[in-house]
């Protein structure tokens, strides 16, 4: 559960706030500001907020705050554009990610508040994305050069509902959504949903170098558990597993390039070893972030900023 893994707070600034009316009143923000630029990450060790306090620490980007338009785990909304951080079950790992990675708009900054901390695990690991681009070489060149899509079917009792990704209920509003991004649908009976969508494999960094930034290895069917995916395909076929990756073309990525994702991540990750009323803000093109297994109570809420915004593709063009 985390144990041995470097604490990613001995690695970047730490600024104390002594209380919430310290962190809305601005006297930190150039501090802070400076330290995201240079270190891509600031920790502001200071007491717990209400849960969408987090979005005090947020006003230094001097940008609205933006919302997941199209949610790929379960989580809720506690308030504002404050959400919680994944709610999958305490003894799950999730695999490091880039936020958001598997649309063509996504956040530039997150901001990670420890509302309740674990007993045991619960790390929040992050891996800096340069390191795993270097690691990985060029197998990522079919990535860069065919870009990803993502394949999701949404059916009764299976994943999360569509209603709960697209955060609606109502058919129409995600047709608009899909169509601002470049998304097929194709509506099944039963209220079940299919969308397809391509997006970015691989994306240059500020200074220019290309770095990963997909979510291939997190959509591919091989994370499905063998049982339930042999009973998905078996009932519905291959077609209607929940969720999928390929390259853009519509080709299938090869196993053994996935696992080589994983494992570059797993091979450069920390693990934010949180107290409670921390609040971690990174960059989300420099640092990929999931979460350790854990046993107690664990309460993290989340908020993003700087939409960055690539062209949008039509999958499988």
């Amino acid at each position: 559960m985390g144990v041995g893994l470097q604490d990613f707070a001995e690695l970047v600034p730490i600024i104390p706030i002594a209380d919430a009316r310290a962190l809305g009143a601005g006297l930190w923000d150039e501090e802070a500001l400076e330290a995201l630029a240079t270190h891509g990450a600031v920790l502001l060790r200071g007491p717990v907020l209400r849960e969408d306090g987090v979005e005090l620490a947020l006003s230094i980007i001097d940008e609205e705050l933006l919302d997941d338009a199209f949610w790929s785990t379960p989580r809720k909304r506690v308030g504002g554009k404050t959400l919680t951080a994944t709610e999958y079950p305490s003894p799950r790992t999730i695999q490091l990610h880039s936020e958001m990675a598997y649309m063509n708009s996504f956040p530039r900054f997150l901001a990670f508040h420890a509302l309740e901390v674990a007993d045991e695990g619960g790390q929040t690991t992050i891996c800096n994305i340069e390191k795993v681009t270097e690691a990985l070489g060029d197998r990522l060149r079919p990535f860069a050069e065919k870009g990803v899509t993502y394949r999701r079917t949404f059916q009764k009792g299976i994943d999360i509902a569509w209603q709960t990704a697209f955060q609606t209920e109502d058919k129409a509003d995600v047709e608009k959504i899909a169509e601002r991004n470049g998304m097929e649908l194709e509506w099944l009976s039963g209220d079940a949903l299919v969308t397809r969508h391509k997006a970015q494999g691989v994306i240059t960094s500020e200074d220019g170098r290309p770095i990963i930034f997909n979510q291939a290895h997190i959509f591919h069917a091989s994370n499905l558990d063998p049982q339930a995916r042999e009973g998905i395909e078996k009932l519905y076929g291959a077609e209607r597993l929940p969720r999928h990756a390929l390259y853009g073309d519509g080709s299938e990525i090869p196993l053994e390039d996935i696992q080589a994702v994983q494992q570059a991540f797993e091979n450069h990750q920390t693990g934010m070893h949180w107290r409670p009323g921390d609040i971690l803000i990174i960059d989300n093109m420099r640092y990929a972030h999931g979460r350790m297994p854990f046993k107690g109570t664990r309460r993290l809420t989340v908020s993003m900023a700087r939409e960055e915004k690539l062209p949008v593709r039509t999958a499988l063009s």
